[in-house]
């Protein structure tokens, strides 16, 4: 069964947080006492930092970087923290202890190059970046199929607790078996490394995994996808025919086909059948099914929200996918509310002080607070494009329930309803915080006031740094960045080419005003450069 993972709740933000909070000490959530408005609905967890969410996004990589453990010998596995090989960790009166289930490194090494990605964009600091680039690194060296084998150098997408050569998932799978919509993954994480760090090697992989994939697309049907959802890599025999977790490989696609890397004709056919298939079947029947890497799924019946809230993170991003999003994006949340919102694990609640909590799939129905943030992430966004406010309350109720997930030091509860349930790396410190930072491009009162940030790019960012009045960064691929900033911008220009103020019409540059002086700004590209923005 997968994992229990921890829940979020939903909330909500007016333009800013409400002046009467009522911090109620006879309610304990996670160990925090829990802070309601007037109307008796779920604030965010009062924290002497400046701001909850930012102080959120800050703990969760604090503890990483300070508080893992390194993982159970002999060496070399003791000389690698715990998250390298093992799923997630078991809290022993304070200690760290690995769960042995198994290694979901399909899920873990996209998630968290993301995350890492995001967090440096955020805040200017690599650090959880190079962390994120160990686990890359490791993935390539350990984690690829042989040349000779029906799915060749393709990523391996799960294995065995403790393995140190990642050769699959032997509980519920054979050895070789792995998924296919994860190993998709694997490869645009493989690109955006390449285009961050600007090593071939990554270029090699990504490419190697394009390749594949484009040569086993077929046409797909009600039961059966354009790739197998699991397929045994050594004799290429399907084990599970449906999958519907699509869009890290059409990510894939795009970037190389913008960059013009590897077989882009094979890649635009594959994607024309790819997007064609996901149009006709899954966003009309609702079919969207996984069993994420440690479930054995076959058939149409699991319902799982990963896929779906993939469909609707990408959407909000490339409108352009369909001219049905604006009824596709709103459906997509219902769908979850329908699914994963009203419908519980026995005795956990659909809601708490006006928060939706999300389950994960229907073979596993915990609450978890991933889940939730990916909920609010689709929220938000669909706020900002529709201007619906009823959005905006979901998101921010859900965020402020996500930062109850946490201990002071930013150990995460991942999974708060559920005893004897264990938190995920790939989960808890990789999608979890990431959702975050589609939340605040959508809702920038949400960020710290009198600071600068970048708080979301569709695109890949290689370099970013802060200035007293500045904000400077590198892009590699087109793409469109929301900032906020505690000034004004006076000019903001791209490869020395002036963009604000516009010297065309054109809608390059959007400049709101906050109420507390600050300043949100959208920047869309469709060329790349080093990117100023001056006071």
């Amino acid at each position: 069964m997968r994992k229990l993972r921890r829940f979020l709740l939903l909330l909500f933000i007016p333009a800013a947080v409400p002046a009467q909070v009522k911090v109620d000490s006879s309610r304990i959530f996670c160990g925090h006492e829990v802070a309601l408005d007037n109307n008796n609905r779920l604030l965010p967890r009062k924290v002497a930092a400046k701001n909850a969410y930012d102080d959120f996004l800050r703990l969760r990589w604090n503890f990483i970087k300070t508080r893992v453990p390194n993982s159970p010998g002999p060496a070399p596995r003791s000389d690698y923290p715990q998250y390298y090989f093992y799923c997630a960790f078991i809290d022993s009166a304070g200690i760290l202890l690995p769960d042995h289930w198994m290694n979901d490194v399909g899920e873990k090494v996209p998630m968290w190059l993301e995350s890492a990605r995001m967090f440096r964009d955020y805040s200017g600091d690599d650090g959880p970046l190079q962390l994120a680039k160990g686990l890359v690194d490791y993935s390539i060296d350990h984690g690829i199929t042989p040349p000779d084998y029906k799915w060749p150098n393709f990523p391996y997408t799960t294995t065995n607790a403790g393995d140190l050569e990642f050769r699959g998932f032997t509980t519920r799978f054979a050895p070789d078996d792995l998924h296919v919509d994860h190993a998709g993954d694997i490869g645009a994480a493989y690109f955006k490394a390449y285009l961050v760090f600007d090593d071939v090697k990554y270029l090699d992989a990504a490419v190697r995994v394009a390749d594949v994939l484009a040569s086993k697309v077929q046409k797909g049907s009600d039961t059966t996808s354009p790739w197998p959802y699991i397929v045994n890599a050594q004799t290429g025999n399907i084990v599970s025919e449906y999958g519907t977790n699509w869009f890290g490989c059409i990510r894939l696609f795009d970037m190389l086909i913008d960059a013009g890397h590897g077989n882009t004709h094979g890649y635009a056919d594959a994607l024309k059948m790819v997007k064609e298939w996901l149009l006709a079947v899954p966003f009309k029947n609702g079919k969207w099914v996984d069993g994420h890497t440690d479930t054995q799924v076959k058939g149409t019946t699991n319902l799982s929200n990963l896929s779906a809230s993939n469909a609707g993170l990408y959407l909000s991003d490339h409108v352009q996918f369909t001219r049905d999003w604006k009824t596709l994006l709103p459906g997509l949340i219902r769908w979850t509310e329908d699914n994963f919102v009203f419908k519980s694990a026995e005795g956990e609640p659909s809601q708490m002080w006006g928060a939706n909590i999300v389950s994960e799939q229907v073979a596993f129905m915990p609450k978890m607070d991933y889940q939730t943030a990916r909920y609010a992430a689709q929220s938000a966004k669909w706020y900002r494009l529709s201007g619906d406010t009823s959005f905006k309350e979901k998101a921010f109720r859900s965020l402020n329930f996500v930062t109850y997930c946490n201990d002071q030091y930013g150990k995460a509860f991942e999974s708060p309803f559920s005893k004897g349930v264990n938190s995920w790396w790939s989960d808890s410190y990789g999608e979890c915080p990431l959702m975050f930072y589609h939340a605040l491009s959508a809702m920038p009162e949400l960020a710290p006031q009198g600071e600068d940030h970048i708080l979301y790019s569709s695109g890949v960012l290689k370099e970013v740094s802060y200035e007293s009045g500045r904000v400077i960064f590198n892009t590699v691929d087109k793409g469109t960045e929301y900032l906020r900033l505690s000034f004004k911008p006076s000019t903001i220009t791209i490869a020395d080419k002036q963009m604000y103020p516009a010297k065309s019409k054109a809608p390059v540059v959007t400049i709101e005003p906050l109420q507390d002086g600050d300043y949100y700004v959208v920047i869309n590209r469709n060329e790349n450069g080093k990117v100023v923005v001056s006071k």
